[in-house]
């Protein structure tokens, strides 16, 4: 079984990339990662003994993560199982032109880290645009690397 599982909510298929790239970087530097898309999680799957957890997400409407991962915290809203231990990182995927840029990392941030008691190893990254854009690929690379340094 992985150590770390990433969970993703995708909708025009941005998030999805960049989360399996993401595992392709940690794979290199020999870190075992699961990728879920957030659509097929539940309460379970925070409760099995991974390490870590990094959760995706995109930002639409006023701040709010993609729906996937929307319907995902609302199936883990009334249980909140403790998260004390467990190493969370934070990706979002955005664009700047709008004001609630990558809003739905707070959300995740706020459940995951505050309320569950994750331990937020990372500052969370932002992606601004189409992930595919050189700066970003460059931006994922680099965190992603930092990333492998700080899990299991």
């Amino acid at each position: 079984m992985a150590n770390t599982l990433l969970i993703y909510g995708s909708l025009t298929g941005n998030t999805e990339g960049v989360a399996f790239k993401v595992q392709e970087i940690l794979r290199e530097k020999g870190k075992e990662i699961e990728v879920k898309n957030a659509i097929d999680c539940d309460l379970e799957d925070l409760t099995k003994p991974y390490t870590g957890f990094i959760l995706a997400s995109s930002t639409w409407d006023d701040g709010l993560p993609a729906s996937d991962f929307n319907d995902f915290i609302e199936r883990i809203s009334s249980s909140k199982p403790s998260l004390a231990g467990k190493k969370i990182a934070i990706l979002g995927c955005g664009d700047s032109n709008y004001v609630h840029f990558c809003g739905a990392t707070t959300i995740i941030e706020n459940l995951f880290v505050n309320e569950m008691g994750g331990q937020k190893v990372i500052e969370t990254i932002h992606i601004d645009g189409y992930p595919d854009m050189e700066e970003n690929q460059a931006l994922i690379r680099d965190w992603a690397m930092k990333l492998a340094d700080l899990i299991d």
